[in-house]
């Protein structure tokens, strides 16, 4: 997510648990009026985390909502009753620069105006070692107004190079299922972990964008270049709609209660559980580009290891136009997922169409789950 430069003044340094946090790399607000209006909105919100390991936390408004508090905590469920005051500061700075309140726990954001606008924020990824791409589905905006909430849906890729912390890290979460899109030899090859508390659920969505897809497609001769890549990456998720017995069963365990919180994974994180978090987003009432625009972030989450794995791979291949071929195939493009939109409308009218007559989900289940996982 990219944010307009903003104007760098000079800040008072903040003491947040013992340690000087410096926050000058937000503008400061406009000179003090008598009528500051707290009147508006908060309308988004993020942290990331820096080099530094420190949080960034940004936020926009729709009108300048004068003092601020931020609060913390491990849980994303009544911040503001059960969390730890961070800071006290000035909805003009658009932002705050912090210690990580603890490391060692994922921890949630409630950023409360003095008027009572308030909106509650997270890190996208998760903050993990043996894990890329392990994020959380939180925080979008629905088309009627709620917000998906923080803290019960994930998704990721292969689990089982997870680090010891890692794993306590993870089981500090409360994540209840785990659901693993992935094939018989893809389990054999690396298994999950196994947690106490969590239940795993395997449901084989078939091998696209696995190992042992992406080696077949190239001892086929098939994917001769980038363009024939694109093209059958878009047929496996035209496939994926077609046949979706998989994601029939991840809505049926979206759908009770003792399932939440939920974590889906492929190897990569970005095909099969891509489509899937997909699925989530467009049944909860997220619009397309920005269901579109979480699709794209394995590019962003992945671009290292993708970067080393394409370094090893031309030291075994030289024809350029295979490598061109397998590049796309490790990441994510637009054509992939919108080949799956485009079969959902065709096949069944419209995306409504897919979900309830593709997926079976009624109207009735589609307002459960809503108010399961929106706020």
């Amino acid at each position: 997510m990219s944010y307009k430069k903003v104007s760098i003044a000079l800040l008072s340094v903040s003491i947040v648990f013992g340690a000087a946090v410096q926050s000058s790399v937000f503008a400061a607000p406009a000179a003090a009026s008598s009528q500051v209006k707290k009147v508006g909105q908060f309308t988004a919100a993020s942290v990331e985390r820096n080099a530094a390991n420190q949080l960034i936390i940004r936020w926009k408004s729709s009108a300048d909502l004068g003092a601020v508090k931020i609060y913390w905590s491990t849980s994303p469920d009544n911040i503001e009753k059960t969390g730890k005051l961070l800071t006290m500061t000035h909805s003009s700075y658009n932002g705050y620069v912090a210690a990580d309140p603890k490391p060692d726990a994922r921890v949630y954001f409630l950023i409360k105006s003095a008027g009572g606008a308030k909106i509650t924020t997270a890190e996208r990824k998760v903050n993990l070692q043996g894990a890329y791409n392990f994020r959380d589905l939180g925080g979008y905006k629905t088309t009627d107004g709620k917000t998906v909430k923080w803290g019960k849906l994930y998704r990721a890729e292969e689990l089982g190079r997870l680090t010891a912390s890692d794993l306590s890290y993870i089981q500090a979460m409360g994540i209840k299922t785990n659901v693993d899109y992935r094939t018989d030899a893809e389990v054999a090859a690396l298994a999950d972990p196994v947690l106490k508390g969590m239940e795993y659920v395997r449901t084989d969505a078939g091998n696209a964008g696995s190992a042992a897809d992406l080696n077949a497609m190239i001892a086929s001769g098939l994917m001769k270049d980038e363009a024939s890549a694109v093209a059958m990456m878009a047929g496996f998720n035209k496939q994926m709609v077609d046949a979706p017995k998989f994601y029939i069963q991840l809505m049926e365990l979206l759908n009770d209660p003792s399932h939440m919180a939920l974590v889906q994974h492929c190897t990569a994180g970005k095909d099969r559980t891509g489509l899937g978090s997909a699925i989530i987003l467009l049944t909860l009432g997220v619009d397309e580009e920005t269901v579109m625009n979480d699709y794209l972030l394995s590019n962003v989450y992945r671009a290292e290891a993708n970067k080393a794995a394409i370094a090893a791979l031309k030291t075994k291949i030289q024809d350029e136009n295979v490598v061109a071929a397998v590049t796309a195939m490790m990441g994510v493009q637009k054509e992939f997922l919108q080949a799956a939109l485009d079969e959902m409308k065709a096949k069944y009218g419209s995306i409504d169409g897919f979900l309830e007559k593709g997926l079976g989900i009624t109207k009735q289940e589609r307002a459960k789950l809503k108010a399961m996982y929106t706020e």
